[in-house]
């Protein structure tokens, strides 16, 4: 039970971290920064996948591709909220 509690609590933790340092890294001003993540994840995978060589592979596959969708949704997500805040700024100074 208590080693169920902690599995839970740990990727919990995990996918917290993962989405911070994702957005982070996609809302500053170096755009490529933001792929590290995904990149990191693909990487991940194909470890994964020839060197541990998980098995079920359509539902590792699936799980795979949405994460990477979400991450790249992320991704713009930060491009979207700098760029505004960019604009922003310059409203900002425009005014003044």
């Amino acid at each position: 039970m208590l080693s169920m509690l902690l599995k839970f609590f740990g990727t919990i933790a995990v996918t917290l971290i993962i989405y911070s340092v994702q957005k982070y890294l996609s809302t500053r001003k170096v755009w490529q920064l933001g792929a590290v993540v995904p990149l990191f994840s693909i990487a991940v995978m194909i470890i994964l996948y020839f060197v541990m060589q998980v098995s079920q592979t359509t539902n590792y596959i699936f799980v795979g591709a949405f994460l990477l969708a979400l991450e790249f949704l992320i991704w713009i997500d930060g491009r979207h909220q700098y760029r505004k805040d960019e604009l922003r700024k310059m409203k900002a100074k425009d005014i003044n």
